[in-house]
């Protein structure tokens, strides 16, 4: 059967009439609907919005909420671990794809904040400038089967003392 003789077989097609019984529940239903608006005055079947503001302060509510939760959980991870991650610590089992399978691709390591906690007279004799790190490290493997990238990122804060010398 081709195109144009299926299209004719749906085209002399025409629906079944509806029975008496359907009929009368659909005028049944249609009245009822009627009459309810008839006895209900306009102004009740239109629903009152909320304020504009309030769906404002229950949506910064909700980001501050996330916020919060996302704060306890860095500060929480930070506190737990010195966020020293290595890939050896990972279990063969929790890793989808085996180490054999993936070959690296390159590791970053990114600066995000460098903070000056200023100079140390802590050690006679050698004052030191103690610095705070927050960076970002990033290992990339690629699985050559499928082509498939992987993507760790590791965020690290170290404390740093530079030797200082005065002239």
């Amino acid at each position: 059967m081709n195109d144009t003789e299926l299209e004719n077989l749906l085209r002399s097609m025409t629906p079944v009439a509806p029975s008496p019984e359907l009929a009368g529940r659909v005028q049944h239903d249609l009245g009822l609907v009627q009459s309810f608006r008839e006895a209900t005055p306009e102004a009740a079947l239109v629903k009152k919005k909320p304020a504009q503001w309030l769906a404002n302060i229950v949506w910064a509510g909700l980001g501050a909420a996330a916020a919060v939760v996302v704060m306890g959980a860095v500060q929480s991870q930070g506190r737990t671990n010195s966020g020293l991650v290595s890939v050896a610590s990972i279990s063969p089992a929790a890793t989808a794809v085996p180490a054999a399978a993936v070959m690296p691709v390159s590791s970053t390591r990114e600066w995000v904040e460098v903070e000056d906690m200023g100079i140390s007279f802590a050690t006679p004799g050698s004052p030191s400038r103690q610095m705070k790190v927050i960076s970002v490290e990033r290992h990339q493997w690629i699985d050559p089967r499928d082509g498939a990238e992987y993507t760790v990122e590791v965020p690290k804060q170290e404390s740093l003392a530079l030797p200082v010398k005065y002239q």
